[in-house]
């Protein structure tokens, strides 16, 4: 068991109070002023190798994406994640089984629900995007 410090779970805080998000580390920076990015960097993969936090992706400038999973949040649901926002949503009932049975048939591949996550928009971020582009 690894010693928890008093910054990792500032950071495990901020991450909880913000449910249904993910999270860049230059996000947690910028809400986090007293904690420094290389601290929490530092912290993310070790929380992340605990299991406590789930890399869900890269944004285009390649930082890494972080979701608070916890020690039992949702393990075995897929995940459609916001791209625009950081909201993520739960994937799960029949979509869920159609996306497994077409991924299964097309290509012989069984998806790992706990690993799995598809980026795109969500419906908020889709209507901004039409209104404005």
């Amino acid at each position: 068991m690894e010693y928890k410090t008093q910054t990792r779970q500032i950071i495990m805080d901020y991450m909880v109070e913000n449910p249904d998000r993910i999270f860049k580390a230059s996000d947690i920076a910028q809400n986090l002023p007293s904690v420094s990015l290389s601290t929490i960097y530092r912290n993310l993969s070790r929380l992340e190798k605990a299991g406590i936090v789930q890399i869900v992706g890269a944004e285009e400038n390649k930082e890494l994406q972080y979701r608070y999973t916890g020690p039992s949040k949702c393990q075995a649901k897929m995940h459609l994640v916001c791209k625009i926002c950081g909201k993520f949503f739960h994937l799960d009932g029949p979509a869920l089984k159609m996306l497994q049975l077409s991924v299964m048939r097309v290509k012989g591949f069984e998806l790992d629900q706990q690993q799995s996550v598809l980026l795109g928009r969500c419906a908020g971020c889709s209507r901004r995007r039409m209104r404005h582009g």
